[in-house]
């Protein structure tokens, strides 16, 4: 039996070979309110937007929010043109908006058709991303300086974990000449003990609500985890209750209060999950966590459509739904993916849900008083959104904290 010191080294060698590794979770941006309901008039001349058209990057990577009109009520068709790629439908409808998170340092075209084969041609917009010139963000240097000191000590603990692995006295003092030590190294066992242990205490931390319960209100995990929490939670209202999942075109499109008012005589009650660049593989994994015996809800509403994801936001999916992944996901959920990057990401938030959350940690380890206020005003923060989405003036709500 090793001692229990060389199993922990050999746990901190695998942490350490496979943190540098994986890519880091995406803080969102603050969500803005919606600038108009679906009563609003129709213009006369077609029209797209963007808010902001220059994006500035954090980590990488921005946001921005698309709105459209045709002006006259007819079928639109939003594509998006990534530099140097070609034309792929981002969103359809008369009017509506959309977020994108996935804007980096390129240059999008966006178009707004009369027709599904872009033939008719009635606006275009263009988004680039840009970054602070001369400067890094904070977080882009603190990791590269975190990686280049995790690999250094990596190669250190390794050493140890290696000389430390044999049995017998330990030499104090090197030998005159080379010898070899009639004692095995048990160095693929002690690594995959290592492994084992570094599994057990990822699971006991990340796959439970010890860190899921504070994680940062205003990233998409967070919200994520917040808002099926409470759903699960949430008292049954007796009602036929239909369960509204999609993006942004439901999250800010969508109000239940109106539907429920209709549609109270015949005993329905909607309720709306949605979030913005929530996509189409996260909400299966939603459903699975609010309704587990899937017999809650009578009706299950989505979009019709599904927006554009490209590549890129890999990284953006995998956190939306690491709060709901569990180890038998690991190939359903890396299937979803098309880029073998993004399936081994996948794969790993499945094992290692902690390898989603490293951009959170440090966030968490830098500001610890401001993440725990945050945590602690984040049901108040829900309960006031939830409050907007059914009624058109919020102008008196605010927040006490």
């Amino acid at each position: 039996m090793l001692p229990i010191r060389r199993l922990l080294i050999a746990a901190v060698a695998v942490c350490l070979a496979v943190c540098p590794a994986t890519s880091p979770i995406l803080r969102a941006a603050p969500q803005q309110a919606p600038s108009g309901s679906n009563s609003a008039p129709v213009s006369d001349a077609p029209v797209i937007t963007a808010n902001p058209e220059r994006v500035k990057l954090s980590d990488g990577n921005g946001t921005t929010e698309i709105n459209w009109d045709t002006g006259n009520g007819s079928m639109g068709f939003v594509f998006v043109t990534e530099e140097g790629g070609k034309p792929l439908l981002f969103a359809n409808g008369s009017r509506g908006r959309e977020i994108a998170p996935w804007i980096k340092r390129h240059s999008y075209i966006f178009e707004l058709s009369g027709d599904a084969e872009r033939r008719t041609l009635l606006g275009t917009m263009t988004v680039s991303g840009v970054a602070e010139p001369g400067t890094r963000p904070r977080t882009e240097l603190l990791h590269g300086q975190l990686r280049w000191l995790l690999v250094a000590v990596l190669f250190a603990v390794l050493y140890v974990a290696v000389y430390l692995s044999s049995t017998g006295p330990q030499r104090t003092k090197v030998p005159p000449e080379p010898t070899t030590s009639p004692y095995p190294l048990h160095v693929a066992r002690n690594l995959l003990l290592g492994l084992a242990a570094f599994i057990c205490v990822d699971g006991a931390v990340f796959h439970t609500r010890v860190y899921t319960s504070i994680l940062a209100p205003d990233s998409y995990a967070g919200r994520i985890a917040v808002i099926t929490r409470a759903e699960k939670n949430r008292a049954s209202s007796g009602l036929k209750e239909a369960l509204v999942l999609g993006d942004s075109r439901m999250a800010e499109g969508f109000s239940a209060a109106v539907p429920n008012e209709r549609s109270s005589a015949a005993g329905l009650k909607f309720v709306n999950l949605a979030e913005p660049a929530c996509a189409v593989s996260t909400w299966d994994y939603m459903l699975r966590e609010v309704d587990p015996t899937k017999r809650r809800y009578w009706a299950i509403v989505v979009p019709y459509g599904i927006g554009f994801e490209p590549n890129t936001a890999d990284p953006l999916r995998i956190s939306m739904a690491a709060p709901l992944l569990r180890y038998g996901d690991c190939f359903n959920f890396a299937s979803a993916f098309r880029r073998w990057s993004g399936r081994f990401r996948a794969f790993t938030a499945c094992i290692l849900r902690g390898s989603a959350y490293q951009s959170d940690v440090i966030d968490f380890l830098e500001h610890p008083v401001a993440r725990i206020r945050s945590v602690q005003l984040g049901p108040k923060t829900l309960s006031v959104v939830a409050m907007c989405v059914n009624n058109p003036d919020c102008s008196a709500l605010r927040i006490d904290g």
